[in-house]
């Protein structure tokens, strides 16, 4: 076992609070690091090692936002993306998802998010479906209502998605490729088309 191993989760959640405030880049480390603090071994005294380097040459870093414009130019911003088997050990795909409200001259984040995907996908069109169900399901329209009811006017929300296949998959409703998407991840394409369109 790592030598670091029983101070391991007191580091970690420390960096995890100002991750979450301001520095949504090293969310995905220390999730990382943190599903195996019960399984600690001299690499992650290694990787803890790495990410602590990290965030002491990078302390002057921080998420910004700033507001410059009324309420009726403000717009909501939805952005997800996933890495492909990105943990070793199972092969399990990440999803990230960002969310800010934009204007002219108005760039605020609302949240971010990295978060282990359940199933393991085999390809990146896969989990990038997967990566916009989350986004769309837990992020995206919980987030539509309260800023419709804060700003009093109806919204949509901008998604933005950078795999054409993807896209493509939500533009049409149909996905005969990934039929097994039901099964594996519990998504439903045909619902994403819907809330894409809406």
């Amino acid at each position: 076992s790592g030598t670091l191993g029983p101070i391991a989760a007191r580091v970690l959640m420390k960096m995890l609070y100002g991750a979450r405030y301001a520095r949504c880049d090293l969310l995905r480390a220390i999730c990382g690091l943190a599903r195996r603090v019960t399984k600690w071994t001299v690499m992650q005294d290694e990787q803890l090692h790495r990410l602590v380097c990290y965030l002491k040459s990078t302390l002057h870093m921080r998420e910004v936002g700033w507001v410059g414009d009324n309420a009726a130019d403000l717009r909501l911003c939805l952005f997800s993306d996933a890495a492909l088997a990105s943990d070793p050990s199972d092969h399990v795909s990440t999803s990230g998802v960002y969310f800010q409200i934009q204007g002219p001259d108005t760039r605020m984040p609302l949240s971010g998010q990295s978060k282990k995907q359940s199933a393991v996908s085999h390809s990146t069109p896969e989990a990038e479906m997967v990566a916009m169900d989350h986004a769309i399901r837990t992020v995206g329209l919980p987030g539509l209502e309260l800023w419709e009811t804060i700003l009093q006017r109806k919204l949509r929300i901008e998604f933005y998605e950078d795999n054409a296949a993807a896209i493509q998959i939500c533009k049409t409703g149909r996905n005969p490729t990934m039929r097994h998407l039901g099964r594996t991840h519990r998504i439903s394409c045909s619902w994403l088309a819907e809330r894409v369109r809406e």
